[in-house]
């Protein structure tokens, strides 16, 4: 009886286990976000005027993010990466194909480290 006790815990620790990360995340920003509601809807009610300032103080407003990434950030540590994948094929047991998969990740890291550059020297430009 114990002996098939540990595989089915083994198999619902595997397989729960992201369906329960998920479901805490979601009840929680759930949460956080019928307290913002409820709030604001107390602030309507009360016939307060809604600037900016009053609703960013609100607990649970969430700020919308301008979708701007860091391309330079992004490519130094996907080449840091690649770099180190490369280097662990070349000192560590198995060469060839951690080599190979070591500099598929450096020249993607490359290219958006590149990307980056240029993109932050257009922006300059364009500014001016």
């Amino acid at each position: 009886m114990e002996d098939i006790l540990i595989p089915i815990f083994g198999i619902v620790g595997v397989f729960g286990m992201p369906v329960f990360i998920v479901w805490i995340v979601h009840y929680f920003e759930s949460k956080s976000e019928k307290k913002f509601h409820q709030t604001l809807q107390e602030l309507i009610k009360s016939g307060q005027e809604l600037s900016p300032d009053i609703l960013q103080s609100i607990p649970g407003y969430k700020k919308e993010k301008n979708g701007e990434r860091n391309d330079i950030r992004s490519g130094t540590i996907t080449a840091g990466v690649g770099i180190g994948i490369v280097l662990f094929g070349q000192f560590g047991v198995a060469e060839t194909p951690l080599v190979g998969i070591g500099l598929l990740v450096l020249s993607i890291g490359l290219g958006i480290l590149a990307y980056g550059i240029y993109n932050k020297d257009k922006k300059v430009n364009d500014a001016s």
